[in-house]
C-alpha cells in the first residue's frame, strides 16, 4: 500500500479510504497487506514509473486546492488538462495524463473520472489546439545518400585513403539503404552467406526480427552501372579489402574493436 502511494506521491490516509483498500481491511491486518502487496506487484516496474511523473502532477494540482484526487470530479480533471495545455505540452503528454490518472482509479477500485465523456470532450478539442510531437526520426532517403557519396569523393581521392572505421560506416549505409536491411541482420551477415554475381548480390539473412523461426530470406544488391557510385561496386571493394584469419568467421561488417 506505502508503495503504491508514495510512487504517486498520495498520502496514506488518502489511500485507506479507498474502496481498494477497504475491501482488504476486512481481513487480518497482515493479509491484507499481503494481498495488496500482490496487487501492486501485478504491474511491472516500468508501469508505474510511465504513470508515477503525470499522476504527481495531477495530485500537486489537487492539492493546491486542498482537494484529493479520489475527491476529484470529472470538471476538475479536465481544468488539469487545459492547464497543461496552457503550459504548452503536446497532445501526447495529454493522453498520457488521462491514461495515467485512468490507471489510478483503477488500481484502487475508484470511480474512473478519466472516463467520464466530458474528460473525452476535452481531449478532442485539445487535439486541435496541442502541439503534436513525432518521436520517430526521419528516414534515412535517397538524398541523405546522395550527400553522403558527394562527401565521400571531396574528402577522399580514392578508397584506400578512407580510414577504416569511416569506410565501413559507409559502406554500411549505403548497403542499408540498397537492400532495406536492418542494422541488427547487417551485422550478423558473414562472407559465407553471400553469393555473387556480376549483376548482383544475393544476400542470405539467418535470422531476422520478422523471421523468428530462422527458416531465413534473401536481400538482393543489384548493379546499377553507375561507376564507383554503385551500391554494387562499392561492396565489391570494401570485401577486396576486408582482411580476416582463414579460421576465423568474417563478418562482411566485422565489428570495429
Amino acid at each position: 500500500m506505502d508503495f503504491g502511494a508514495n510512487v504517486f506521491g498520495l498520502e496514506r490516509q488518502d489511500v485507506t479510504s479507498t474502496a481498494a483498500y477497504r475491501a482488504y481491511a476486512a481481513d487480518p491486518p497482515h493479509e491484507a497487506e499481503l494481498l495488496f502487496q500482490t496487487k501492486v506487484l501485478a504491474y511491472s516496474l516500468a508501469i508505474w514509473k510511465k504513470h508515477a511523473s503525470h499522476v504527481r502532477q495531477f495530485v500537486d494540482f489537487c492539492s493546491r486546492r486542498a482537494l484529493s484526487i479520489f475527491e476529484c470530479t470529472p470538471s476538475v480533471l479536465n481544468l488539469f488538462l487545459l492547464h497543461v495545455a496552457q503550459e504548452g505540452k503536446s497532445f501526447g503528454t495529454v493522453t498520457s495524463i488521462v491514461d495515467a490518472v485512468s490507471f489510478v482509479y483503477r488500481f484502487y477500485l475508484m470511480k474512473n473520472h478519466a472516463l467520464h465523456c466530458s474528460v473525452a470532450d476535452t481531449k478532442k478539442f485539445l487535439e486541435k489546439v496541442c502541439v503534436h510531437q513525432q518521436n520517430k526520426k526521419a528516414a534515412f532517403d535517397s538524398a541523405n545518400i546522395r550527400k553522403l557519396w558527394d562527401s565521400m569523393f571531396m574528402k577522399y581521392k580514392s578508397l584506400s585513403d578512407i580510414p577504416l572505421p569511416e569506410l565501413r560506416s559507409f559502406v554500411l549505409c549505403v548497403f542499408q539503404h540498397s537492400t532495406f536491411c536492418r542494422y541488427s541482420d547487417a551485422k550478423n551477415i558473414t562472407l559465407d552467406d553471400i553469393i555473387y554475381d556480376a549483376d548482383y548480390f544475393k544476400i542470405c539473412i539467418q535470422k531476422s526480427k520478422t523471421d523468428q523461426a530462422g527458416h531465413g530470406d534473401f536481400v538482393f544488391l543489384p548493379k546499377q552501372k553507375l561507376g564507383f557510385a554503385d551500391p554494387h561496386m562499392l561492396l565489391c571493394l570494401w570485401i577486396k579489402s576486408l582482411d580476416s584469419p582463414a579460421d576465423a568467421t568474417c563478418y562482411l561488417f566485422p565489428p570495429l574493436s
